[in-house]
């Protein structure tokens, strides 16, 4: 699954979420096939952003693996692991990043 901006949605492409307003309602749901009509539609409500299924857009961001991303982290924070702020935020973020791989196990 893949979130891009509505900008780049294409017909044929599924939602993988639902598209939902401000409000929190439903404006189409999850697995609906986009048209032109629909992404047209959506603009015009001001919708942003749209959750497709798979990855069909190339946006040129790397995606990198959790364990990638944990190695990272170590790395960012090695300079200043002596500060307790520092050290804090670092656990925060590795414990988000902990429960993202245990959701996708």
């Amino acid at each position: 699954m893949q979130k891009i901006p509505l900008s780049l949605a294409k017909p044929g492409m599924k939602l993988a979420k639902a598209v939902l307003n401000e409000k929190g309602l439903i404006l189409c749901g999850e697995g609906t096939e986009l048209n032109e009509m629909l992404i047209s539609r959506l603009a015009g409500m001001y919708i942003q952003r749209v959750t497709v299924e798979g990855h069909p857009v190339d946006t040129g961001v790397e995606v990198k693996s959790p364990e990638e991303l944990l190695y990272d982290l170590e790395k960012r924070f090695e300079k200043v692991a002596s500060d307790p702020l520092m050290e804090t935020i670092k656990g925060i973020m590795e414990r988000q990043l902990r429960k993202k791989m245990e959701k996708k196990e």
